[in-house]
């Protein structure tokens, strides 16, 4: 199964078929065709904002047959996998703002953050609270939290990332940038990476204390990966840098055509990267040589994911492809999401 935001607020499910040949059928859309979609009343629409129709900006999370998804509707909903059908949704009768990260689940318990500066744990199977109260920062969230060892790490408009205790809420640290962070936290063999619109990419040791940091051409949004002893991070100045895990010195760099906003994927030895200039590029991992490129119909600034040999790609145009990862040829014929 494969479940895909859209951009008229659906959030719609596709079933992998191979006969009579490979493609990807509907299975359901949430809410059903007909009925609007998790929309909010309009706003936005610069670089920096989601456009008004993108009512789903946020990337499904699935676990134990359990669909997890923000909206910019400002509610979080919990979807039967199999089915389509609503568990809960969280809040009843309110709003918590604009959602455009995405949330996580760990231990049975949802985090999220949203626009009103917070970040809230909802019980997993009922959509509760599970805290004494939301985690308040000073500004917007648009990140995705990551969780390890007990600990949710999240970025703020605020220019801070955060670390707070997973089981109560409480804060334990907070490290200062000076721009607003919308990137998920990667932590990889004890080290935090993360980057900010400072034009800095950090790497933090767990207790927050800085590691090292390596300086951009422009924002850092992307999600960072890492490959080995290399952290590779897609950059706004065009560019997908490599940077050794342990120094931050940069191993190599790869210029693209346009800005890099969408997570990368990692594919075996190849980290393939989406470009607002509506292509996929396959590189080596530990040198950057290319491997493959494709191009699409339009910018591309969703995150990629990458399983069983395919990466999936959805555009601004609300076209999915699925392409293999050995050479970039498509699985399937694309597919338009919309209505």
């Amino acid at each position: 199964m494969l479940f895909v935001g859209t951009m008229e607020g659906k959030l719609v499910s596709y079933t992998l078929v191979t006969e009579p040949r490979p493609a990807a059928a509907e299975w359901w859309r949430f809410p059903p065709r007909g009925e609007p979609g998790l929309g909010s009343a309009g706003g936005g629409g610069g670089f920096c904002a989601p456009p008004p129709a993108a009512s789903i900006y946020s990337t499904p999370f699935v676990a134990d047959g359990v669909v997890y998804i923000g909206a910019q509707n400002g509610k979080v909903y919990a979807i039967d996998a199999e089915a389509g059908t609503q568990i809960w949704e969280y809040p009843w009768g309110g709003s918590i703002g604009p959602i455009v990260g995405s949330p996580v689940v760990a231990d049975g318990v949802v985090y999220i953050g949203s626009s009103d500066g917070k970040l809230h744990a909802l019980d997993a199977e009922g959509g509760q609270e599970v805290w004494s109260q939301p985690f308040p920062t000073g500004d917007d969230i648009w990140g995705t939290p990551a969780v390890s060892g007990g600990v949710v790490y999240i970025g703020s408009f605020d220019h801070k990332l955060y670390a707070v205790n997973a089981e109560n809420g409480e804060e334990l640290w907070q490290f200062l940038t000076q721009g607003a962070i919308a990137s998920t936290p990667l932590i990889h063999n004890g080290t935090i990476y993360f980057g900010s619109f400072d034009e800095n990419f950090y790497a933090t040791d767990l207790d927050g204390n800085e590691r090292w940091r390596f300086r951009g051409g422009n924002w850092f949004w992307a999600r960072a990966v890492a490959y080995g002893d290399i952290i590779i991070v897609g950059c706004l100045d065009h560019r997908v840098y490599a940077l050794d895990a342990e120094t931050g010195d940069k191993r190599w760099e790869f210029p693209t055509g346009g800005s890099i906003r969408a997570d990368l994927a990692l594919v075996g030895d190849l980290v393939i990267i989406g470009s607002e200039d509506g292509k996929v590029y396959a590189l080596e991992a530990d040198t950057g040589a290319v491997r493959w490129l494709k191009t699409l119909d339009a910018p591309i600034r969703a995150p990629l994911f990458g399983g069983d040999g395919v990466v999936y790609v959805h555009t601004t145009a609300g076209t999915l492809y699925a392409l293999e990862t050995e050479h970039g040829t498509p699985s399937w014929p694309p597919k338009y999401t919309g209505e």
